[in-house]
C-alpha cells in the first residue's frame, strides 16, 4: 500500500516543453548569427554594429522604460478608473506612438539633409500625423469597448420580492393577483 503523501513522478506540461524547445531554438539561432558575423562583416562594420546595439540598449533602458513607467504611474496617480486591460491598451498605444515617432523623426531629419532627393521619398510628417490619428481612434474604440463590456447592465422595470423597483436583481415580473 502506498503512503498517503507519496507523489507520482511529475511530467512537464506540454506548454513548458514548448517554451524550453523555443528557448533552445532561439539560442541556437543567435549562436549561428554570432558565428556568421565575423565572416560577413569587417572590423569597422562590427564596431558600428556593436555601437548601434549599445545605443539601442541605452535608448530602451534610459528613455523608453522610464517614460513607460511614468505614464503608468501617472495613470495610477490621477485615479484613472480604467480597467486594467484598458490601461494596458492606453500605455501600449502611447509607447507604440512614441516608438514610431522616434523612427519617423530620424527619417524626417535624414530627408531634410539628404543630398539625393530620391533616397528618402515620401511625406513622413504627414503620414506620422495620419498614423497618430488612426492609432488614437483604434485605441479609443478598443478602450470604449472594453469599458462598456465590463459594466453591469441595469434591468429596467424589475420589481424585487418585496415589491420595490430595482435596477438590478431578479428579472422576473412580480405579478400579484
Amino acid at each position: 500500500m502506498k503512503p498517503l503523501n507519496a507523489r507520482r513522478p511529475r511530467r512537464p506540461a506540454p506548454g513548458r516543453l514548448l517554451r524550453i524547445f523555443l528557448a533552445l531554438a532561439g539560442i541556437a539561432l543567435i549562436g549561428n548569427g554570432l558565428l556568421g558575423l565575423p565572416t560577413q562583416l569587417g572590423p569597422p562594420q562590427l564596431v558600428g554594429l556593436l555601437t548601434w546595439l549599445a545605443a539601442a540598449v541605452l535608448l530602451h533602458d534610459g528613455v523608453i522604460v522610464p517614460l513607460s513607467t511614468l505614464a503608468g504611474a501617472g495613470l495610477a496617480r490621477t485615479g484613472s478608473r480604467l480597467r486594467p486591460v484598458s490601461a494596458a491598451i492606453l500605455r501600449g498605444t502611447l509607447m507604440t506612438g512614441a516608438a514610431v515617432s522616434l523612427v519617423t523623426g530620424i527619417l524626417i531629419k535624414a530627408q531634410s539633409e539628404a543630398r539625393n532627393i530620391s533616397a528618402l521619398e515620401g511625406d513622413y510628417a504627414g503620414r506620422l500625423l495620419w498614423f497618430w490619428a488612426a492609432l488614437i481612434i483604434v485605441a479609443a474604440v478598443a478602450i470604449y469597448a472594453f469599458e462598456r463590456a465590463g459594466r453591469p447592465r441595469a434591468v429596467v422595470g424589475v420589481r424585487s420580492a418585496d415589491g420595490t423597483r430595482s435596477g438590478r436583481g431578479d428579472n422576473r415580473q412580480n405579478t400579484r393577483p
